[in-house]
């Protein structure tokens, strides 16, 4: 059955799409969406939670370095010391640092000139504070895991922090979280298995 919608649905799409090309002024647009959840599930149904690992602001760079590849992670939220969120850092971070140095101009706008001044401030960095990310991209625990996808696209990003009503870090979402909730989106449109592998593989996926 599976084998069969794969088959079908781009067909029906061409055939959509040949339609309209020829269906005159009236008709131009085609919507294309992912299959709608019965249960769609929030952000506080896929995050992981509380405790997770931060990074102060007074850790030093190289601290962050180790202490991120010791976990096997490119990046984190920072807090300060009454753990408030205050930033984060990714290796972009790292990777604008190790540029070395760089010639930078010394006139322009004043949007510009803060670029440039954010630039200059993670090549000299020597501690999470002066190379982090400040104003991280955060969402609540109640939205949409839609909701959550389209922010993550809209500011291509790969993790969001989720915080509470009071502005606190209580979780983080990663694009790995979304892409297990569209393979739940996925299994709800399918009709039940009857013994098709590929049914039972993108079971197997997930959670």
């Amino acid at each position: 059955m599976t084998k069969l919608l794969l088959t079908l649905i781009p067909l029906l799409l061409a055939s959509s799409i040949d339609a309209l090309a020829t269906g005159g002024a009236s008709q131009s647009r085609v919507f294309v969406g992912t299959p709608t959840q019965t249960d769609p599930r929030l952000v506080k149904d896929c995050m992981t939670p509380t405790p997770i690992f931060t990074l102060q602001t007074t850790n030093t760079v190289n601290e962050a370095i180790h202490d991120l590849l010791q976990r096997n992670l490119n990046g984190a939220p920072v807090v300060d010391e009454d753990d408030n969120l205050v930033g984060v850092i990714t290796a972009f971070d790292f990777l604008a640092k190790e540029n070395g140095g760089a010639v930078l101009p010394m006139q322009g706008s004043k949007e510009e000139m803060g670029r440039i001044m954010n630039v200059a401030r993670k090549i000299v960095a020597t501690t999470v504070g002066d190379l982090m990310s400040p104003e991280p991209i955060t969402i609540h625990p109640h939205s949409s895991m839609r909701e959550a996808a389209a922010l993550m696209s809209s500011s291509r990003t790969h993790r969001l922090c989720v915080v509470n009503d009071d502005g606190k870090l209580i979780g983080t979402l990663a694009t790995t979280d979304v892409m297990q909730d569209v393979l739940k989106a996925v299994r709800q449109a399918l009709p039940e298995s009857h013994g098709d592998p590929q049914d039972e593989s993108v079971s197997e996926l997930l959670p």
